[in-house]
């Protein structure tokens, strides 16, 4: 399917197809808690405090196999490197969760704009505003990644320049044809602005086997906790994941793994891991940088 046939194709899309697939994913938003628990082993700033107003504002238990930090610390520490790399000073990140990142790098004067859900957004708000001093380049937004109408309300916070959209952890929840959406969403806003995206969810399926390797009960538990049983919605390989791309009309696609960033990540000492125990992991799993 070529780009346009792509496009098209929405308009034949019933209202009750169109509800399913704009559809709120709160249930997703408890993962955030967990991915939360994991970063607050690393020395990645505002992580620990973040996760500590978490464990006493928010229900639940948060607990996760420690031998997902290094992977969660990785993935974190990557795209922020690869930030950096493409020096874009505005930021959009889709799905952000309970990050640090905006609360980072907008103190260092980058305009960046936050959207997750409306349960997420609002916890978020809340931590800022009692935990930090919050400031003008920071701007969190309520919203679904799958729907056009809520990019158009945080490009209202950017001006009209190259930006990076950013995220993390979103895409694995969804179906193909919700994937598809969410990357086509992307490239409208691209489109307008230039720049690039930043995402760590086109890994393909063999960083799942290696994660059941490390932690075969870790993905269960993640199962549990949301209602979206997505696992099987894989990419196949590196192959599978430029084609899908490029027929959303990408076709300037980068690849890093997580193993870049292994002598940066403070979990292992941390959580008293072997620091060669999760390389295979690593070593699968992937950040792309992609451009129209």
């Amino acid at each position: 399917m070529n780009i346009t046939e792509n496009r098209n194709s929405k308009k034949n899309l019933n209202k009750h197809e169109s509800d399913k697939l704009l559809e709120p994913f709160e249930s997703v938003s408890n993962t955030a808690l967990l991915t939360s628990y994991s970063r607050s082993f690393s020395d990645i700033p505002y992580e620990k405090e973040i996760y500590d107003w978490l464990s006493k504002n928010c229900n639940g238990e948060f607990k996760f196999n420690k031998l997902r930090a290094p992977e969660m610390e990785a993935r974190y520490k990557l795209i922020d490197q690869l930030i950096k790399k493409v020096d874009i000073p505005q930021i959009l990140e889709l799905a952000s969760g309970y990050s640090s990142r905006g609360l980072i790098f907008s103190s260092e004067g980058y305009k960046y704009v936050e959207m997750d859900l409306e349960t997420v957004a609002s916890n978020k708000k809340r931590l800022i505003n009692e935990l930090f001093k919050p400031n003008d380049n920071l701007k969190v937004v309520s919203g679904n990644a799958l729907n056009y109408d809520d990019y158009i309300k945080c490009d209202s916070y950017l001006n009209d320049n190259e930006i990076i959209i950013v995220n993390e952890g979103l895409l694995r929840y969804l179906t193909f044809d919700e994937k598809r959406r969410v990357g086509e969403n992307i490239y409208q806003l691209l489109k307008k602005h230039g720049g690039v995206w930043i995402t760590s969810d086109v890994t393909p399926k063999r960083f799942i086997q290696e994660q059941e390797k490390l932690t075969p009960k870790s993905n269960n538990d993640i199962n549990n906790i949301n209602s979206r049983k997505n696992l099987n919605d894989r990419f196949e390989d590196e192959n599978h994941i430029r084609t899908f791309l490029k027929e959303i009309g990408f076709n300037n696609i980068e690849l890093h793994q997580f193993i870049e960033v292994k002598d940066e990540l403070k979990s292992f000492d941390a959580l008293d891991i072997d620091k060669d125990l999760c390389d295979s992991l690593l070593e699968s799993a992937i950040v792309a940088i992609i451009r129209i």
